[in-house]
């Protein structure tokens, strides 16, 4: 269960307000059933293709390159995120499995980068 934090619900609110504006100026009849209310929609007011979302995210990438936000080297996947998103979940590991939904440890720790903190040797 993630929590609704301002951000979040921010990214929401704006997700759903460009989504009826598509929908808007194209006439979309809007969807009886919940799950075809997709909530990232194309421009055309249907769902967003995988194909349209991998090109996107490398003019996304390609542009934070370009105006120097990230380097060539810092370049990263759209998949990375949820490694990234699992790696800055507080708490242990048991919180993060919960939080990422894996079932199992082993999934858990393909995602989970999280350099653990010891005590020295000897304390």
């Amino acid at each position: 269960m993630v929590c609704w934090t301002p951000r979040l619900r921010a990214a929401w609110d704006g997700a759903k307000a460009y989504r009826a504006k598509v929908w808007a100026s194209k006439s979309t009849v809007v969807p009886i059933r919940p799950d075809r209310r997709y909530i990232i929609v194309a421009s055309h007011g249907g769902a967003l293709r995988k194909s349209s979302l991998d090109t996107a995210w490398q003019r996304f990438i390609s542009s934070a390159i370009e105006d120097g936000t990230i380097t060539e080297e810092q370049r990263f996947g759209i998949h990375d995120l949820k490694r990234r998103g699992i790696t800055d979940t507080a708490g242990t590991r048991a919180d993060k499995q919960e939080a990422s939904g894996h079932r199992d440890q082993a999934m858990l720790d393909v995602y989970d980068h999280s350099i653990p903190i010891v005590n020295p040797a000897g304390n």
